[in-house]
């Protein structure tokens, strides 16, 4: 007899009983014990209510009862088939959630595509290379290449899995192997599914294209004093083998060229090293005025040679850009060093070259001669409002660029005046890696020039977000 204890209601014991008879679990024993009463008192409950028992009622319900026990003992897991259930669901998900692991930890990024190019799932990897949230986006949104969607078109009804080199435009142009194949459709769908990998190649093609570049360079640039220095030895073990005046002279000359080939060779592996992390933009913050400063002091020994002077005009506000200080630094004491070497007037006069930093968009000239890329190019290029810009700017007073030099500055090698650029100790290169570096910094450079009045050189880079917001909020403030 069941009886309800003390403070249990009945219902509760009776949900007890239906769960430990049907279901019992771990309490399996005592399962049995109250299925087999339940089922007993049942069959006496009918007996009791039959108008004539007999023997063959008797019969029919003694195997009644013992079928149904044989039904418990003999087929047992015909009864507890709530508890599988709950364990095949449960190892589904867990079999789920391995794959989406698997799936997330690939490096290269990796793309499902249904039957009508849209993106039914991607990768971590997929999200940090794009840029986006690629699922639910049409392939042609996220990748855009002709090639490689006729790429895909072609894996949908080829039996092998197809691959080709793509060229990937946006900020920083990108080298990846494209990978597409065909996978058969699930049992109940009619249409296959395509996947799509992709390995990015980047730096191997910067470091394939600076080998080739480092080689066809250095050879040119190392030719000239290379053979300079070969006269000279021949020179000196010859007829001036026993000049002391010739020997001094020609020394001096041959240290010149030494050190103008090791610098040329540090040049050569700066820009190189630059060329190669170029796909990896900084994330420090770097106060350009604090900047300015250090290169200024650290120019000092040239100035005292060259009979420069610097004239700082930094605003009161703090301005912050993203960026890799070294690098930075490099930049701003290329461009000084440039305008106090090749920004003199004249002999006798000094060179005054001024460092201008601020926020947003400098004024520029109106008929100055131009060349490079804008603030609103830089913005738009990057995706950050004008506003969110900074700049340096570094001006001289001397007599200006030929209009037809501007457009070739940057380009290595390349020089406005060779036979000064060389009495200065220049290699050439310097512009060139300026440029590098700006690019890696998602920055840029504009260049301007008046015959006459001189030259300036203003580089933009992205400020910090931070410093943005809180300018902003003091402009909002003062209004």
């Amino acid at each position: 007899m069941l009886v309800a204890a003390p403070g249990r209601p009945v219902g509760d014991m009776i949900k007890r009983f239906r769960k430990l008879a049907l279901f019992p679990g771990r309490h399996r024993e005592t399962g049995h014990f109250l299925y087999c009463a339940g089922f007993g008192l049942g069959v006496l409950i009918l007996a009791l209510m039959a108008e004539e028992p007999g023997l063959a009622h008797g019969v029919l319900l003694g195997s009644l009862f013992l079928s149904a026990i044989g039904l418990r003992f003999l087929a047992p897991h015909s009864v507890s088939r709530g508890p599988s259930f709950r364990q095949e669901i449960a190892d589904y998900r867990q079999e789920l959630h391995r794959l989406s692991s698997v799936f997330d930890s690939l490096p290269q990024p990796v793309l499902l595509l249904d039957p009508r190019g849209g993106v039914e799932a991607a990768n971590s990897a997929s999200t940090a290379y794009f840029g986006m949230n690629c699922e639910g986006r049409h392939i042609s949104s996220v990748v855009r290449n002709p090639k490689a969607l006729d790429l895909i078109r072609e894996a949908k009804s080829s039996e092998e899995p197809i691959e080709t080199e793509i060229t990937l435009l946006g900020p920083m142009e990108r080298t990846a192997l494209f990978y597409a194949v065909r996978l058969r459709a699930p049992s109940g769908e009619t249409e296959d599914l395509t996947l799509l990998m992709l390995r990015d190649r980047t730096e191997q093609k910067k470091l394939e294209q600076m080998r080739t570049d480092f080689v066809a360079n250095a050879s040119h640039e190392l030719r000239t004093p290379l053979t300079s220095m070969g006269g000279y030895v021949e020179t000196l073990q010859g007829h001036a083998r026993d000049d002391p005046e010739a020997q001094a002279r020609f020394l001096k000359i041959m240290a010149g060229q030494i050190d103008r080939m090791l610098r040329l060779v540090e040049d050569l592996i700066g820009l190189s090293a630059i060329e190669l992390k170029e796909n990896r933009p900084p994330s420090d913050e770097v106060a350009l005025g604090s900047l300015a400063q250090s290169v200024v002091e650290s120019l000092q020994p040239l100035l005292e040679r060259e009979q420069g002077h610097v004239i700082l005009d930094l605003p009161s506000e703090r301005v912050v850009a993203i960026g890799e200080r070294d690098e930075l630094f490099r930049v701003m004491a290329n461009l000084v060093e440039n305008a106090v070497k090749y920004g003199r007037p004249s002999e006798e006069e000094p060179a005054v070259v001024t460092i201008t930093a601020g926020r947003g968009v400098p004024p520029f000239r109106d008929h100055a001669h131009a060349t490079g890329d804008s603030p609103v190019q830089i913005a738009v290029r990057i995706g950050i409002p004008l506003e969110e810009l900074v700049f340096v700017r570094i001006s001289d007073r001397g007599n200006g660029i030929d209009p037809n030099d501007l457009p070739r500055l940057t380009e290595r090698f390349y020089r406005v005046n060779p036979q000064l650029s060389r009495s200065k100790g220049g290699t050439g290169l310097g512009l060139a890696i300026v440029k590098h570096i700006l690019y890696r910094h998602r920055g840029g450079m504009r260049i301007e020039s008046v015959p006459g009045e001189g030259a300036s050189f203003c580089f933009f880079l992205p400020s910090s977000r931070k410093t943005a917001v809180t300018a902003s909020r003091e402009k909002e403030g003062a209004t």
